[in-house]
């Protein structure tokens, strides 16, 4: 009995050791900067440098040959534009067949939808460039900057700096990060970078820069500061800074309780956030969804969980990392507020793996990717210890493992093979599916044309102070004014109608739909036509048979420059007027 309890001291002694360097955080201890560091640095560095002029000139050329959209470059645009002319954050472009924020002609505040006051000193930059540019080459750099808290932080907990290279990278290629990167701007995109440096400051302890980047952070969305909540229990759990995490949570609570309780409620036309009907169907509120969850858990399950689309998913987002992630289920809980926010949404585009909507997780899905491979080299200590502790006649079964464990070039294999499949994976899934990179599937530079060079000869047309109402592309480019609409939204009452039959039909099911759209605007009596040319149609309000009527349509049989779905639809409408050329 005595010999048992003397070898059971050391057996928990070692356990109670390696349990804490598993799971306790404390201080960490710094590195210094060798050669190897700033070679390190420089890599990522240049890496930076890269993803931003890349990234920066396919968005500027993306817009420049419209491809990019009312819903929300149009949006953030309008928005931001009406703050620096007096009305704040006021917006008029909405989704007006399947969405429910219409609610008047006169537009509404952007409060009342989301809370976001990052974008009030991102207005400022307006006094300089007030144009939808500034927030495209903003949001690529704010995104990119993200790879050094993700440098450091690996740097810390992996204690090799080629490792720590390799998870800039990946945090670079993930795809989802790229995804929201190159839709439009979004305000919660930023905190793709801003949650990483919140979280290193968090676990390096450096308190005022850890609130700075919290502060910014749940500034982005009111979505965010549940994220800041689960930081502040981490902290409790998992650092043992009471102060600190309490602080982080309570500051989290409130802040989430101001956006949605009051300040949503407050500017909402209807006394509440405008997009809460996607959650209906788990009840009024979030306490009643949290209810409904706990009451019937398996159902939850059963639709926003185990059904095909919500596991492609979760398929999408952790794939790339080869599903590295699953393994620190004590980090990946960090994003359990913004999982349950998409899969919850009757949103399909919001648990599609595309958009805006994953840039929160991204950044937790990194941490989670480290600290999986701590936890891979912590087995191997682990198995070494217990070696240790069996003793010599036990030394056969663990020879291996101590010639791992010994041997530097297998001890970095544990490092580097992990996150080199993880980036491989990443940069694979790029090249597969829906990338932005030269080497991605069905990739094509998006290059002006003639065509797209021809809408603004239509723009220059629009008086700067009219109303508009604009199909999805053509938006953005006329969103600096106080009404803006997207077609078909108030096109009994826009003073101009702008309309590109060759373009995207948002918010239309499908191009029929859009067709009857049109025509119904076309034979409404309410506007006539001012230019029609390669798929461009220009409507002003007034009385279509007036003699200002300009018809370019040409005589039938003979060469057109319309299109032929265009020809067709105003053939009818032009016979009428005595001015058909």
């Amino acid at each position: 009995m005595k010999e048992l309890l003397t070898s059971y001291v050391p057996w928990r002694k070692h356990l109670s050791v390696l349990w804490k360097q598993l799971y306790v955080y404390p201080a960490p201890e710094p590195l210094p900067r060798t050669r190897s560091f700033w070679l390190a640095f420089s890599l990522v560095t240049l890496v930076f440098l890269l993803f931003c002029s890349y990234f920066i000139y396919y968005l500027i050329e993306l817009h420049a040959a419209y491809g990019t959209n009312a819903e929300d470059l149009g949006i953030m645009d309008q928005a931001i534009w009406s703050t620096m002319h007096g009305q704040i954050l006021h917006q008029t472009i909405c989704n007006t067949i399947s969405d429910t924020n219409c609610v008047g002609p006169e537009g509404i505040t952007r409060l009342a939808i989301h809370v976001e006051p990052i974008l009030f000193p991102i207005s400022l930059l307006y006094l300089c460039w007030p144009d939808p540019r500034t927030l495209l080459i903003l949001q690529t750099i704010v995104v990119a900057v993200g790879a050094y808290p993700a440098f450091w932080l690996a740097r810390l907990r992996l204690r090799n700096e080629l490792a720590a290279v390799a998870v800039a990278l990946l945090y670079l290629f993930y795809p989802a990060q790229q995804q929201a990167t190159t839709y439009d701007f979004h305000a919660v995109t930023l905190t793709a970078s801003l949650l990483l440096f919140t979280f290193y400051f968090l676990y390096t302890r450096r308190t005022v820069w850890l609130f700075v980047f919290a502060f910014l952070s749940m500034a982005c969305k009111e979505e965010i500061p549940l994220v800041i909540t689960m930081f502040g229990l981490w902290s409790l759990f998992f650092q043992h800074r009471r102060y600190i995490g309490l602080a982080l949570v309570l500051l989290g609570l409130l802040w989430f309780w101001l956006a949605f309780g009051v300040i949503m409620p407050h500017f909402s036309p209807t006394g509440q956030p405008l997009l809460i009907s996607r959650y209906t169907d788990l009840g009024q509120g979030p306490v009643q969804a949290i209810l409904t969850i706990f009451r019937d858990p398996w159902a939850f399950l059963v639709q926003y969980v185990l059904d095909k689309d919500h596991l492609s998913y979760l398929r999408i987002l952790f794939f790339p990392a080869v599903f590295l992630p699953l393994l620190a289920p004590w980090m990946l809980i960090l994003a359990l507020p913004s999982l349950l926010i998409n899969m919850t949404s009757s949103s399909k585009q919001m648990y599609s793996g595309l958009f805006q909507y994953n840039a929160e997780i991204i950044p937790i899905l990194i941490i989670a990717t480290i600290e999986a491979i701590v936890l891979l080299l912590w087995l191997v200590r682990f198995v070494e210890t217990g070696r240790k502790l069996m003793g010599e006649k036990h030394r056969l079964v663990t020879t291996y493992v101590y010639i791992w464990q010994r041997n530097h070039f297998m001890n970095n294999c544990i490092l580097l093979v992990p996150l080199g499949l993880a980036l491989f994976s990443s940069i694979r899934y790029d090249g597969l599916y829906h990338g932005h990179l030269p080497f991605s599937q069905n990739f094509r530079w998006p290059t002006p044309s003639t065509h797209t060079a021809l809408a603004q000869q239509f723009i220059d047309k629009i008086p700067p102070d009219t109303s508009v109402s604009a199909q999805s592309q053509l938006v953005p480019h006329l969103s600096h004014r106080s009404d803006i609409y997207l077609f078909p939204y108030v096109v009994n009452q826009a003073e101009y109608i702008f309309l590109d039959v060759t373009s995207d039909v948002y918010p239309y099911y499908s191009f029929h739909d859009y067709l009857q759209g049109v025509k119904d605007t076309l034979s409404s009596g309410q506007y006539k036509i001012i230019v029609a040319q390669d798929g461009y149609l220009l409507l002003m309000r007034g009385d279509p048979l007036a003699d200002t009527v300009s018809c370019p349509i040409k005589e039938r049989g003979q060469d057109n420059d319309l299109g032929p779905i265009l020809f067709s639809l105003l053939e009818s409408v032009c016979s009428q007027s005595s001015s058909v050329t």
